[in-house]
């Protein structure tokens, strides 16, 4: 895990994400989580959890709203609520026309259906949330592809090394709000963290995170036994908003450990401080990307790496207004 600053990779644009642009992304999401709770759950990604329910125009699984305690690590639930979005293959994309019943007879079709032919379930009640979001996404795309070029050149690699594996890229947006908790709060059995100890599982993770967000993101430091921790609380570098950038496990595996999967987890702020919110980009391959995950398994297409880690993510409450 490590900090980019706008000017401080490759050139002088470094990750070249405006300060603006981040600070409304954090706003939007605020806006977002204060929607009064019906309207949110009109976009639970609850609804989709049925595969049957893969063809609906306005959502997918693991898309949209969660909850505070849908979201599961190590078998306990997060204190977190949740607004997640997928990348939206165009209706003529060829990896969404594949599932097509003309153009799937008698093929044996990959399993990531339900990642290809989702959709985002964008709140109609608050354009400016798709409309930020969008912009922050064409912004973190460049951000992506920035860093792995660097990355390629770090490994004596020819510039765009990994292009081919990302030029396509399903990307993930995790809008997160994590509420503050009290004291007493913070010993209920059935939760854990505000998020699990865990490591990501693509490419790249881009933390954009209140700036008054200390101490909740915690990063483990070696791989020992007696594990050692650091907060990684947002920097400004000479007024520029640094982002926190994470390896996930497939960029460890395929670069042999020279970049690590750094294993992290999120603490609740507790109160009389305020919720924190956090937007990561996750930067990951194309669907149709084959590749290997770790030493012990196959070569797979990174959609079906993908879904599997979806499906186990969440355990859903069946009161819809919870």
């Amino acid at each position: 895990m490590f900090f980019l600053c706008k000017k401080n990779l490759i050139d002088d644009l470094g990750h070249g994400v405006p300060n603006d642009l981040l600070i409304r992304t954090l706003s939007v999401t605020h806006q977002l989580f204060d929607l009064d709770p019906k309207i949110k759950n009109q976009y639970a990604s609850r609804a989709f959890a049925n595969s049957s329910n893969v063809s609906h125009p306005s959502g997918g699984l693991g898309r949209g709203y969660q909850s505070v305690g849908e979201n599961v690590t190590n078998t306990k639930r997060d204190r977190h609520e949740g607004f997640d979005l997928y990348r939206e293959l165009d209706w003529n994309h060829p990896l969404r026309l594949q599932f097509d019943e003309k153009h799937s007879v008698n093929k044996k079709l990959p399993d990531y259906r339900e990642m290809a032919t989702g959709w985002n379930p964008w709140p109609k009640e608050f354009p400016l949330f798709k409309e930020t979001l969008t912009e922050y996404t064409s912004a973190m795309l460049q951000a992506g592809e920035r860093i792995m070029r660097a990355i390629a050149l770090s490994l004596n690699l020819p510039l765009n090394y990994f292009e081919s594996t990302f030029n396509d890229s399903f990307w993930v947006i995790r809008c997160i709000r994590y509420p503050a908790i009290s004291q007493d709060e913070k010993k209920a059995s059935e939760y854990g963290h505000g998020c699990g100890e865990h490591s990501d599982y693509g490419w790249l993770t881009f933390v954009n995170q209140d700036l008054d967000s200390h101490n909740c993101l915690h990063v483990r430091t070696n791989d020992t036994s007696k594990a050692t921790y650091v907060s990684a609380d947002p920097i400004v570098i000479e007024e520029q908003i640094a982002l926190t950038c994470n390896i996930g496990d497939i960029l460890a595996f395929i670069t042999n450990n020279k970049y690590r999967s750094t294993r992290h987890y999120v603490v609740s702020p507790v109160k009389p401080a305020r919720s924190r919110v956090s937007t990561p980009f996750f930067f990951e391959p194309n669907l149709d990307v084959k590749l290997r995950i770790n030493e012990t398994t196959p070569e797979c297409y990174y959609g079906e790496y993908l879904i599997n880690k979806v499906r186990s993510n969440f355990n859903y409450y069946n009161d819809e207004t919870k």
